[in-house]
């Protein structure tokens, strides 16, 4: 067996995964320090791992954030600040001294699930997008994994989409515009948008648009067979879907790649930490 943890920009979502499918699970909210966090990590896994026949042959970790191409250091974490900077795999090793441990961007991991038990299965040129607290993006081509020359490729959420260079994809598309613009959180607003409040049901519209204009740069860029979304918002994918689709069709210059196929991923939300875990299974 083996154990992956997601950190994410508001939580820690972590799996027992056997031959590749999950068999355990456990959530946190993410702590406020990185001392915090590594201490509720250590006490996550004890709890996964109570049954003492288990044998953990490795822990992946999955976290938010540019990353050095050894996948050592945690370079920028917009989301997680205090995770910038830090060697992880060395304080992981450190904390976890009895397995093997290895770490990737959250996206990966999510796109590496997609690929080997998703909605990927089928494809061998994909881009992942996840939509929550920002905006993340993992590139596959021909079945590889994509990772650039410095490591970071792939961070679609940080694309700048206005001329002063202020303003990122995420920033319109994701939980941060929705913020923006209500003052609550996506939770909240979807529960307006259910009750019918127009505000909410408008900013979810103009949410829609604008991913899809992100996503249409997407195809114009990578011309993928597959573009997959997931991520916490979208659960509120039905008031935002249709305008997502109309801004593709659009927006994509090639015809032919305006049929590339949109697909909304069903791994649900441990989908990042099954990705962790199955970094042992490249």
């Amino acid at each position: 067996m083996y154990i992956g943890f997601d950190i994410g920009g508001s939580s820690i979502k972590a799996a027992l995964v056997q031959r590749n499918k999950i068999v355990g699970t456990r959530y946190e909210r993410l702590p406020k320090n990185f001392k915090d966090l590594v201490k509720t990590l250590v006490v996550v896994k004890n709890d996964l791992t109570l049954n003492k026949t288990i044998k953990i042959k490795g822990i992946g970790f999955s976290v938010a954030g540019a990353m050095d191409k050894k996948r050592e250091k945690m370079l920028m974490s917009p989301n997680i600040q205090y995770l910038s900077g830090k060697n992880l795999l060395e304080v992981f090793k450190q904390n976890f001294p009895a397995h093997p441990v290895k770490i990737e961007r959250d996206s990966i991991c999510f796109l590496i699930a997609e690929s080997k038990v998703g909605q990927g299965r089928r494809y061998k040129d994909i881009f992942y997008v996840t939509l929550g607290t920002g905006i993340g993006g993992a590139l596959m081509i021909n079945g590889n994994v994509i990772i650039g020359c410095h490591g970071s490729a792939g961070e679609i959420g940080h694309t700048i989409v206005d001329l002063a260079g202020e303003t990122h994809w995420e920033d319109t598309a994701a939980n941060k515009f929705i913020q923006e613009e209500m003052g609550i959180r996506f939770s909240e607003a979807k529960q307006k948008a259910l009750a019918g409040d127009k505000k909410a049901i408008k900013v979810f519209n103009e949410l829609g648009r604008n991913i899809g204009l992100g996503i249409a740069n997407i195809i114009n860029s990578f011309d993928p067979e597959a573009v997959i979304i997931s991520g916490g918002l979208s659960a509120g994918k039905q008031f935002y879907k249709p305008f997502i689709k109309a801004a593709v069709e659009k927006n994509v210059i090639s015809q032919e790649a305006r049929k590339t196929k949109v697909l909304w991923s069903k791994l649900g939300r441990f989908g990042g930490a099954l990705g962790a875990a199955l970094l042992f299974e490249k």
